[in-house]
């Protein structure tokens, strides 16, 4: 899968986070947090009972060096397929294959479908909502906070291979009274930094089947590079 797809939907820090003493003592995930790993529970079950979901979401990317640039998309997910649009950037997997779409060069990736557990711990379209019960995390519960009027509960994620990760840590703010995912936070070894904020989401919706299919007639002069083997 193309590493641009792969990392498309990491985060890093929500705007006024405030700061809180957290356990330091997990090792790895079994030693987790156990408030932590019954609240990423029950997120688990609430997204796993859903037929389909449809988000709207910002990324806000923050790289050293760069101005920080926020960028609006869509997502859809019914089952292993999904949808998604991020600036001139789409992606579609008809649960077959995936295909990246770069507007901008006019060109498509089709690769395949990753194999169970090959993106565990990453962010992308298929795992945003389960990315967090991947068994690589070391969860802790670091308390609550209030973002925009919603009181949120912060579960701080580190690595458990740290030296192979492309994250020092990441954070997740979760609405107490929803159980719903308000924003994921990710920090980069580069310094760099990734806010993806869930904004709206709908469940259960109708889908066009279309959605999820990739038809080559609608990228008319777009080369397509095939990755799969």
């Amino acid at each position: 899968m193309p590493r641009l797809l792969s990392f498309l939907l990491l985060i890093c820090t929500s705007a006024g986070l405030a700061a809180q003493p957290g356990n330091n003592n997990y090792l790895n995930n079994a030693d987790s947090d156990p408030a932590a790993t019954r609240l990423v529970n029950e997120l688990r079950e609430k997204y796993e009972g859903y037929r389909t979901i449809q988000a709207d979401f910002r990324l806000v990317i923050d790289i050293p060096g760069s101005e920080v640039e926020t960028q609006t998309g869509k997502l859809s997910r019914s089952g292993e397929k999904f949808h998604f649009s991020l600036g001139n950037q789409e992606g579609i997997s008809d649960g077959e294959a995936v295909y990246f779409i770069l507007h901008g060069s006019e060109e498509i990736q089709i690769s395949n479908v990753p194999e169970p557990g090959e993106t565990d711990g990453l962010l992308t379209p298929q795992s945003i909502f389960s990315f967090y019960d991947s068994g690589q995390f070391i969860l802790s519960l670091q308390g609550e906070d209030t973002q925009n009027g919603r009181v949120v509960e912060v579960i701080e994620l580190k690595p458990s291979d740290r030296d192979n990760s492309d994250f020092t840590k990441m954070r997740m703010l979760v609405d107490k009274n929803r159980t719903e995912v308000v924003s994921v936070v990710a920090f980069a070894r580069d310094g760099s930094r990734f806010t993806f904020h869930l904004d709206e989401t709908v469940a259960n919706e109708s889908i066009p089947a279309n959605r999820f299919t990739y038809d080559k007639s609608r990228y008319e002069g777009y080369y397509e590079s095939d990755l799969r083997f």
